[in-house]
């Protein structure tokens, strides 16, 4: 199904009666979530979603332990900020670790292109030369070749 037709056939069920309790949360959670991104600090946002608001206590969800951990050292300024952005009902907030939640978006993340400076470029020349033929050689001469490029 592509994103077109679903998003005809959302329209269609938040016309409906039915479901316009559903979507009124989902927009709720949605403003929520882009004031938290607003809010929290930028290299813990990425890695949280927002769950459910339940009683004023906001359920926070998290891939890993140390995204709690660093989260929970600023939940009191956390949640003042979050209140003086107009979200007044939430009156406490618990973080909850869900493995595998941001596989996806750590992975890439904390990928870093490598670079070499000139310097390593020419002693892995230099090495090449002094290597028989081999699988290593080899894959040096093509790392080489990929960084003239």
């Amino acid at each position: 199904m592509t994103a077109q037709k679903i998003n005809i056939y959302l329209k269609a069920l938040r016309g409906s009666t039915d479901h316009q309790e559903l979507f009124s949360g989902i927009d709720r959670i949605t403003q929520m979530q882009q004031i938290f991104m607003k809010t929290a600090p930028p290299q813990l946002a990425k890695f949280c979603s927002l769950g459910q608001l339940s009683d004023g206590k906001l359920t926070v969800l998290v891939g890993n332990g140390g995204i709690a951990a660093k989260l929970k050292q600023i939940l009191p300024s956390l949640l003042l900020s979050l209140q003086g952005r107009g979200l007044s009902e939430i009156t406490a907030i618990q973080i909850m670790v869900q493995a595998n939640y941001h596989t996806y978006s750590t992975s890439a993340s904390f990928q870093k292109k490598l670079k070499i400076s000139q310097t390593g470029i020419e002693s892995l020349k230099k090495l090449t030369e002094n290597l028989s033929t081999s699988p290593l050689k080899e894959a040096i001469e093509l790392m080489l070749k990929k960084k003239s490029k």
